[in-house]
C-alpha cells in the first residue's frame, strides 16, 4: 500500500487499506485442481489444488483437500456420469458459507463462521484444464459426446440432424445403412412351376427407402 507508513506516521487510511488487502488475500475463489482419487459411491474426491502461493518469497504446495464433492450433470431424475480418473483436472470453488449441515442432509442451517474457506470447496468437472492443454480434435461444427481422450469413439450430432456413433468397428449408422442396403438387394430362388426363378425379396422398395433415409442421416 502507498502512504505514510512507519511506527508513528501511520494514517487511518493506510491501516484500513492494509486490513482490506489482508482480508482480500485470505479469501479463496475458484482455482484449478487435480483429482488424486475418486470415490464413486460417495461422489467425493481427494483433490490437489494447482496453485502455489508464496510464503517468505518461496512457492509452496497447498494441502490436499479430502472428501471434496464432485459436481456432475444431473437433475432430480436423470443425469450424466463420467469416470473420474486420477489426474482429471477440475475447477475448485469455495462456498460462501460453511455448508456442512446441508452436505450431511440437513436444511442448510448455519454451521460455523467459515466463509470462502478451503475446507468448503466443491469441484466441477467443467473447467480446470489450462490453455496449454486444449482439448484435442475438437469439432467446431457439431455436438460431440466423447468416449475417449482422442474423440475417436463417441457420438456426434450436426445442426441439420445428421449423426455419428463411432465405436471400435466404425460408425453404427453407416453399418445399419449397409445392412438395410444388403437386405434390399437380397433375392430368393423359387423352384418348380411357372414361378420358378430368382426373385427379389418382398418389400424390396421399402428397404431402398429405409436405406436412403439412413444414408441421409449419416454424418
Amino acid at each position: 500500500m502507498v502512504g505514510l507508513l512507519g511506527k508513528t506516521t501511520n494514517l487511518s487510511r493506510d491501516i484500513t487499506g492494509q486490513q482490506a488487502q489482508a482480508e482480500r488475500d485470505s479469501m479463496w475463489g475458484p482455482i484449478p485442481g487435480e483429482v488424486l482419487s475418486f470415490d464413486a459411491s460417495k461422489g467425493t474426491a481427494t483433490v490437489r489444488p494447482l496453485y502455489k502461493p508464496l510464503h517468505n518469497g518461496q512457492k509452496v504446495d497447498m494441502p490436499d483437500l479430502y472428501e471434496v464433492p464432485i459436481d456432475q450433470p444431473r437433475t432430480n431424475g436423470m443425469g450424466m456420469t463420467f469416470p473420474v480418473a486420477a489426474g482429471t483436472r477440475v475447477m475448485l470453488a469455495p462456498q460462501m458459507r460453511a455448508m456442512d449441515d446441508y452436505e450431511e442432509g440437513g436444511d442448510g442451517g448455519a454451521y460455523d463462521a467459515r466463509s470462502y474457506h478451503l475446507s468448503t470447496m466443491r469441484a466441477s468437472l467443467a473447467g480446470g484444464d489450462s490453455l496449454a492443454a486444449p482439448l484435442e480434435n475438437a469439432d467446431p461444427d457439431n455436438f460431440h459426446l466423447r468416449f475417449n481422450t482422442s474423440g475417436s469413439f463417441g457420438m456426434k450430432g450436426s445442426p441439420d440432424g445428421k449423426f455419428q456413433l463411432n465405436g471400435a468397428e466404425g460408425n453404427l449408422f453407416d453399418i445399419l445403412a449397409q445392412v438395410v442396403e444388403l437386405l434390399g438387394n437380397e433375392t430368393t430362388t423359387v423352384s418348380g412351376g411357372s414361378s420358378s426363378g430368382i426373385w427379389p425379396l418382398s418389400h424390396q422398395s421399402q428397404f431402398a427407402v429405409l436405406a436412403a433415409k439412413l444414408r441421409a442421416m449419416v454424418l
